[in-house]
């Protein structure tokens, strides 16, 4: 009797898995997040806030994909921006932009096992303080990248009282 061969599909899952290194998301709790299209994760990123926000009893009103502001909290508009960590342990926020009305620029960045966040100022930010702002591209001057350190973000369990001492109050 001869060795059972396997279907082609099977035989390239095997030589895909032999070829790919463990990845700190194989089987991680937010592992699925790594599979959205980038273009869904903005719009997760922003629902998961209003949700969040609301289990703790802080209203927020929202934009759309097609309107300038993502959500708005008590007349002050919010721009949030979702990454998930990278192998190094930073998240990349991408496509920032100054040009822009908005109060507060979020940063979700989402983990294997857990959700941060922080939040500036858009006049903190634009000044540099939040970070070093990246052209996307090349000669153009219209939207940027924030790349933050995990030590430089806030668990998320922290938004609330960020929201009610920034502000609520």
């Amino acid at each position: 009797m001869g060795v059972a061969q396997l279907s082609a599909v099977d035989l390239l899952i095997e030589i895909i898995r032999e070829n790919s290194p463990i990845s700190k998301w194989t089987d991680a709790p937010l592992g699925e997040f790594r599979h959205v299209a980038n273009t869904n994760r903005g719009e997760i990123g922003e629902q998961f806030i209003r949700r969040y926000l609301a289990q703790a009893g802080i209203k927020t009103g929202n934009g759309s994909r097609v309107t300038p502001t993502d959500i708005v909290i008590r007349g002050k508009e919010i721009e949030v921006k979702t990454a998930s960590e990278d192998v190094g342990g930073n998240y990349q926020f991408n496509h920032i932009r100054m040009d822009r009305k908005y109060h507060y620029l979020m940063c979700l960045g989402i983990s294997p096992a857990h959700i941060m966040f922080n939040a500036w100022r858009k006049g903190t930010v634009s000044e540099g303080e939040a970070g070093v702002l990246v052209r996307m591209a090349e000669g153009q001057s219209v939207t940027f990248k924030l790349t933050k350190r995990q030590d430089a973000m806030l668990p998320i369990e922290e938004l609330p009282l960020w929201v009610r001492s920034e502000i609520l109050s």
